[in-house]
């Protein structure tokens, strides 16, 4: 079994090889501060990481491959595009996975925002820091389980089987691809099952959806039961079903956001992960990340 610096000298060794073989000699940007965690011995590349700015990557990633390295980043280090379903089995778990892929496997995933190996990893890095941004991690935690365990329910899949592919891919992107505020994660949930109502009711009327605005009285209507339905297979409390309607991604109800939050965190710290007493060490200034 790999260790953690390990698994973070291999990720290392591959980003360096790919920005070199792609930057020639301008990947070197010169000397950078030292930093809070100091490369391992015998890890050339993260000792490379720790003493340089190598192009294209950020001082955040660069922190957190060298915080991996001393046991501080729940990774998992894999080789395969993980469908999204085990992300979220991995984040409800505590961990973020990092995958190293081809070039052929990073453009059949088929988004074009990473469409190589290199930026596929970049941006598996970044969400990893997000992920483990100390006033977010346990919250998120927290949120994951409570989706995964909504997924394992057969109301909510019987729901989603009324709902077109697009709600899927939407799903997907959130329980995957998204990192920060379990509020915000939650209140971007919640509009996408809106948009799902939206384009059910509008194929029940033979007319097209829009694709923005607000909700028309209607399209409420059914939204309600679709919101009820995916909070009873979260187990979200009853007490907390003004709050869990309540708030959006506007961040217009701070007291109700606050109480869902303190929820989401007491799941995300009912058992919690080797790594939580340590997630504000060697942790860099993380930037938004979508």
């Amino acid at each position: 079994m790999t260790t953690a610096a390990e698994n973070a000298e291999r990720a290392a060794s591959f980003l360096l090889a790919r920005v070199r073989a792609a930057r020639g000699r301008l990947w070197d940007q010169g000397a950078s501060p030292p930093p809070p965690c100091p490369p391992p011995p015998d890890a050339p590349a993260l000792a490379v990481f720790a003493s340089r700015r190598v192009r294209g990557v950020s001082p955040v990633v660069a922190g957190g491959l060298l915080a991996w390295a001393a046991g501080r980043r729940p990774a998992e280090l894999v080789f395969q595009v993980q469908p999204a379903r085990q992300v979220l089995r991995g984040q409800a778990a505590g961990r973020r996975c990092v995958a190293l892929v081809d070039d052929a496997a990073a453009r059949a995933h088929g988004d074009p925002r990473h469409p190589d190996g290199l930026s596929f990893a970049l941006h598996d890095l970044c969400h990893l820091e997000k992920f483990v941004d100390p006033a977010h991690h346990r919250g998120q935690v927290g949120l994951f389980r409570a989706v995964e365990r909504a997924l394992g329910s057969p109301a909510l899949g019987a729901l989603e089987r009324t709902f077109d592919a697009a709600w899927i891919a939407d799903r997907d992107y959130v329980i995957a691809d998204m990192n920060g505020s379990a509020v915000f994660l939650f209140s971007v949930l919640k509009m996408r099952l809106g948009m799902a109502a939206r384009r059910r009711l509008a194929a029940e009327r033979g007319t097209p959806a829009p694709v923005a605005g607000p909700l028309d009285d209607a399209e409420r209507a059914a939204m309600l039961p679709a919101l009820d339905t995916l909070f009873g297979a979260m187990e979200l409390p009853a007490s907390l079903r003004v709050e869990a309607l309540s708030v959006s991604a506007r961040r217009d109800h701070p007291a109700h956001a606050r109480r869902l939050l303190d929820y989401f965190e007491s799941l995300g710290s009912a058992a919690p992960n080797a790594y939580q007493a340590s997630i504000g060490q060697c942790t860099a200034a993380i930037p938004d990340l979508g």
